[in-house]
């Protein structure tokens, strides 16, 4: 007994150094420490069959598992990233209120790791094509990246099943979004973005070139748009599409207060954090070709007693201070940017005060958020906790 108290308590001490240590605490790596812990195995076990059910012995291994190292895992975007928000989830289940309505993300703070310093080491500017029009930027981009193997490669993928036509007349999402994902994924992200917001002066070719560059037809648009609220189950019930929309808020700033959007130090990671939702059940693009407005394929018409709920989600990519400033840091910050009337919706003619007196009034409504659900959080299961978050975020926008 004594030996196995001192390999339990040798096992703890390792977890405790990982904490402490300089690098975040990989959740792939604590994982592994946790199998060598009888107790915390045990306990995670009991979680990973607990996705789809909230019960008593699912709320005591959460709380048992909140008590031990594993707890403050984090992951990073590059290798074994899906594995690592699987493990993330599973000691953070969703069905524990509160874990879906905070600032909190999956992700470590960027920290470059060996596979992006190889990757960003790998030039995309050293032979840049002369171009007879230099005044489109969007399809200057696009001849540097024709111009690299590796680039053409990847885009030329993801081009391809994004463009084919399945029997019944639509391509294949799932795979466009996937080989999406992979482009975005492999290619420096400093080129990325050079390529998704190169700047046009109102030059509607150019505009079109840019809103071309993620297939609209397949990867964002539908035949019909469905409600934004169905966009946001979509994305709950995803693993990679949660993680990724809890550090875009996050990045962005949606939680603090802060009229303003953010500051220009903020601008990059607010960027990424928007570029790598394209892929996902939540891509944004550009509404239309002759502006930089952003928002997703989605109405909150027919939202009924949700509607604010709706315009609040929606809101947080055409009305993101944040990102409207990371896009174009030259936008005088003083006026918001213009939506087209098809893009408005009731809640954008708000003012913050109205937004502060509803939230007011709903703080004294009871929350019925802690009652027993499902696993993936929906507005109905979550309604109370949901709508006031999202009205207290829009009203920060």
């Amino acid at each position: 007994m004594r030996c196995l108290g001192v390999i339990l308590l040798l096992v703890d001490a390792a977890f405790t150094l990982s904490i402490n240590s300089p690098e975040p605490n990989d959740c792939v790596s604590a994982e592994t420490l946790c199998r060598k812990d009888p107790l915390c195995n045990s306990t995670y076990q009991v979680l990973k069959n607990c996705s789809r059910a909230d019960t008593p012995e699912c709320q005591e291994a959460a709380e048992l598992i909140s008590q031990t190292p594993i707890i403050h895992c984090k992951c990073h975007r590059m290798k074994k990233e899906e594995h690592c928000l699987d493990v993330y989830w599973t000691v953070h289940p969703v069905f524990i209120a509160g874990y879906l309505v905070s600032s909190i993300s999956p992700y470590a703070d960027e920290l470059e790791t060996k596979e992006e310093r190889k990757q960003n080491h790998f030039s995309f500017f050293d032979s840049e094509p002369d171009l007879s029009d230099a005044s489109n930027a969007c399809i200057h981009e696009a001849n540097i990246c024709s111009s690299i193997e590796k680039c053409d490669t990847l885009k030329t993928e993801y081009v391809m099943h994004c463009s084919s036509i399945k029997a019944e007349g639509s391509c294949d999402r799932r795979k466009c979004h996937n080989h999406l994902r992979n482009f975005i994924k492999k290619i420096p992200m400093e080129f990325t973005k050079r390529l998704l917001f190169c700047p046009c002066d109102q030059d509607k070719s150019c505009g079109d070139r840019r809103r071309q560059i993620i297939v609209p037809k397949c990867s964002f648009e539908e035949k019909e748009k469905k409600n934004c609220l169905s966009l946001y189950d979509s994305c709950m019930n995803d693993t990679l599409c949660r993680s990724r929309f809890l550090d875009y808020q996050k990045q962005c700033r949606l939680f603090e207060k802060n009229r303003e959007g953010c500051s220009p130090g903020q601008y990059d990671a607010c960027i990424k954090s928007y570029i790598r939702m394209i892929g996902t059940s939540v891509t944004p693009n550009f509404i239309n070709n002759s502006s930089m407005n952003t928002s997703l394929w989605c109405t909150c018409e027919g939202s009924a007693n949700k509607l604010e709920e709706c315009d609040a989600f929606l809101g947080m990519f055409t009305s993101n201070k944040c990102l409207q400033k990371a896009i174009n840091p030259d936008l005088n910050q003083s006026l918001p940017m213009t939506l087209n009337d098809d893009q408005k919706s009731p809640t954008d003619k708000k003012s913050d005060t109205d937004f502060a007196v509803l939230a007011e009034k709903n703080q004294k409504r009871p929350s019925s958020h802690s009652l027993p659900g499902a696993a993936a959080p929906s507005f109905t299961l979550l309604s109370p906790a949901l709508f006031m978050w999202l009205l207290i975020v829009v009203s920060f926008m």
